[in-house]
């Protein structure tokens, strides 16, 4: 259980890491935007395969050495930390999603309440 908390909280670790990397990415370079949940998602799916392909092929043939990670049981534990990192990034984008406000139509202009007897209708 302790492998998988600590599998989970530094999978969390570099989501956070992903997220601020892809705003300031998207803050200062001209260009389409970045999804870091996205981004995050591919990397850990990348991750997984990567960590598959060590426990069954590398790991695998040496178990006097690495038995503790080539057994399928820590591969199970490394596996659900990773899609329970997926799950909290997608997660937290519509939660993120959701609380954004949403933003003004530009068809129509701004309406500003100057007096009882007009109004300001300003371009944005």
């Amino acid at each position: 259980m302790t492998h998988f908390l600590f599998d989970l909280v530094s999978n969390l670790a570099l989501l956070v890491i992903v997220q601020i990397a892809c705003c300031l990415y998207n803050r200062f370079a001209s260009g389409p935007a970045i999804n870091g949940t996205d981004v995050f998602a591919a990397l850990l799916l990348f991750a997984f395969l990567f960590d598959a392909a060590l426990t069954f092929v590398i790991f695998a043939d040496a178990q006097s050495r690495y038995g503790q990670y080539s057994s399928s049981d820590a591969f199970v534990e490394r596996a659900c930390a990773y899609g329970l990192a997926i799950i909290v990034s997608f997660v937290w984008r519509y939660v993120a999603r959701r609380s954004r406000p949403a933003p003004v139509s530009a068809d129509k202009p701004v309406v500003i309440q100057t007096s009882p007897y007009s109004e300001s209708h300003l371009p944005m």
